[in-house]
């Protein structure tokens, strides 16, 4: 029989276990949203876009399904978040309509729509795979020959 205090103990890891998180990544702030197996915002707030900030945040976190916006920092912080053990879905928000063409665009309301997206039904969020470290070193590489010779001719 389980005592009272593994019950609550178990009640609070299948709570964890069902957690959703949006984050909203930007240049030198990324916004997040928490939410929890109901469906309630737990937490919100935003948290400076580099490895100690985002490290120091949501690595002692359970294993959780976190959504985040395809763009320029979406492949290094999926694979932080990825090593961590958590579930990581880069959203292509170009196919996602409430979040692309709204009249109403913020940060945190986008970091909110993520994670209900996430939750509900992540097929909605029209999930990408980042490029590889190597796959980037290679475009970039080819990316800067190009100008090379565009700036020769």
């Amino acid at each position: 029989m389980k005592t009272k205090e593994s019950r609550s103990a178990a009640k609070l890891k299948m709570k964890q276990a069902s957690v959703t998180i949006g984050i909203d990544l930007g240049d030198r702030f990324s916004h997040y949203c928490i939410l929890n197996g109901d469906g309630d915002a737990i937490e919100t707030g935003r948290v400076r876009t580099c490895r100690e900030a985002f490290s120091a945040h949501f690595q002692d976190l359970s294993r959780v399904r976190i959504a985040l916006e395809a763009g320029t920092h979406s492949a290094w912080v999926s694979r932080l978040l990825e090593d961590f053990g958590h579930e990581v879905l880069v959203a292509n928000t170009r196919e996602i309509p409430t979040i692309s063409h709204s009249n109403k665009k913020n940060d945190a309301g986008d970091a909110e729509k993520l994670a209900r997206y996430a939750r509900y039904d992540p097929k909605l969020l029209s999930p990408i795979q980042p490029r590889s470290p190597s796959a980037q070193l290679d475009l970039a590489v080819l990316r800067v020959r190009e100008r090379l010779l565009a700036t020769r001719t």
